[in-house]
């Protein structure tokens, strides 16, 4: 079934009963063993913003003409936000080899100064104009009704899942799961997958594999054990064997394997505690914030990554607020401000433990938002704009298209809804091959990989 671009603009957060990425599904097949490179450590974390990061703010056009465009799109937001949306405001970046883009030129708003500084210095990129698509596609071909597109754009849960797992609200497994679950099929992490996955924010679909579940970091730690730090001799010896499920005599299979589980996580909350009380702290200070609040217990994590046995690991730290319909200009700005200083605390806190090059942050989101304002605010999008930051990252560059900051261009879907020229799949199978994850396991989790044309390579 397809849709006309009438019926694709006017159909906001609704159902739509098309065909979706085609999932993750084919990755239950085995993956071959120890095609994968496994050596030496290496970690992902993702950034997780909930809500559909405004694309159109993040990256801002530059040149005299698509800025005036632009402001003038969006005076209303513009006037707003005062003198921080005025071009001698912005923070232009300048990039080695801008020949894709011709004149035009782009910057970033002033909260992301941090950012801005390490995409100077080569240690962040942008990727434009990523989201999930099936095939090449453009405002004409949605109006033939000959192009496929995502099941349910628009809808909130629908569009996280599918950035993360390849379907929508009801998929099982993510790829950051499947890429655990490739590289212990490898031979990675001496500790088997106990902690190969870690999730502060609550988000577990991303991180979920046929044999990996994510370990849930609860403000930095474990508590359990810490509790049990707290009391001595036979009343201690009792509460480890309730936590751990010991009494439990049935003969229920599901009790049993529940049992199973419970001694599972009891004992690797034991590990992770043990872990965390015999390492050194790290000292880069953090923002007070709930994502550099997450941000600083994935570094102390990745810490100590020889206690626990893991040589490679995926984290995902999650925050909220950007559905931005309302309130945009008062808003938006704060939550940049948050993510820039606990970005940047992040990198440096790498840099202070000597894995600035084994570990990539990036960012991701329910998808970007209009171009056109709603009054105070904008809505739902498609296509959005992501970072990518690290040592290893080949960064100062822009990977992927912006489309021009304008409305009725081949990859406007209504409203200045980009139209992605980069899939999910193209983006997280970048990170994957640095991750270390050969072609096989590759096109094996991304079935529609080659869909929307070469990979890119973000990396040195």
């Amino acid at each position: 079934m397809t849709i006309n671009r009438r019926q694709f603009i006017g159909m906001g957060g609704a159902t739509m009963a098309m065909a979706s990425l085609g999932g993750l599904t084919s990755a239950l097949t085995s993956f071959p063993i120890h095609a994968a490179n496994t050596g030496g450590y290496k970690a992902l974390v993702c950034v997780f913003l909930y809500g559909g990061m405004d694309n159109h703010d993040t990256v801002i056009p530059y040149d005299i003409n698509s800025y005036q465009r632009w402001a003038q799109i969006r005076s209303s937001l513009v006037y707003a936000q005062g003198s921080s949306r005025q071009r001698s405001s912005l923070l232009p970046l300048e990039m080695a080899d801008n020949s894709s883009f011709g004149s035009r030129q782009f910057a970033l708003p002033p909260e992301f100064a941090g950012l801005h500084q390490l995409f100077q210095s080569g240690n962040a990129a942008v990727v434009g104009n990523v989201g999930p698509i099936i095939e090449p596609t453009t405002a004409a071909l949605i109006e033939a009704e000959t192009v496929r597109v995502p099941s349910r754009l628009f809808s909130h849960n629908d569009q996280q899942a599918t950035w993360m797992a390849g379907e929508p609200e009801g998929a099982q497994y993510g790829w950051g799961g499947l890429f655990a679950d490739a590289m212990a099929n490898a031979g990675a992490n001496s500790n088997g997958n106990t902690f190969s996955t870690i999730t502060t924010g609550g988000v577990n679909l991303l991180i979920t594999g046929r044999d990996t579940s994510p370990y849930q970091l609860v403000d930095g730690g474990a508590l359990i054990p810490e509790l049990l730090e707290y009391t001595e001799g036979s009343l201690a010896q009792r509460l480890r064997r309730h936590f751990r499920a010991e009494a439990y005599q049935g003969n229920s299979l599901l009790g049993k394997d529940m049992a199973a589980k419970i001694q599972r996580s009891f004992d690797a909350n034991a590990l992770y505690a043990t872990a965390a009380s015999t390492s050194f702290e790290v000292n880069t200070t953090f923002p007070q914030s709930e994502l550099g609040n997450q941000l600083e217990a994935v570094a102390k994590s990745i810490a100590v990554r020889n206690q626990l046995g893991t040589e490679r690991q995926i984290f995902v730290v999650a925050m909220g607020g950007f559905d931005t319909h309302s309130a945009q200009a008062q808003n938006l700005p704060m939550l940049q401000t948050q993510i820039d200083q606990a970005v940047v605390a992040f990198h440096t806190s790498l840099q202070e433990l000597g894995l600035v090059n084994d570990v990539t942050l990036f960012t991701a989101s329910d998808f970007g938002r209009t171009l056109a304002i709603n009054g105070d605010g904008t809505d739902h999008g498609w296509g959005g704009h992501h970072f990518v930051v690290g040592g290893a990252v080949q960064g100062g560059t822009i990977y992927g298209g912006i489309p021009e900051a304008d409305f009725g261009h081949s990859l406007d879907a209504g409203s200045g809804r980009l139209i992605p020229t980069m899939s999910v799949e193209q983006y997280a199978g970048s990170l994957g091959t640095w991750f270390g994850l050969g072609e096989n396991e590759l096109a094996g989790i991304f079935p529609n990989i080659n869909a929307m044309g070469q990979t890119p390579d973000f990396f040195v």
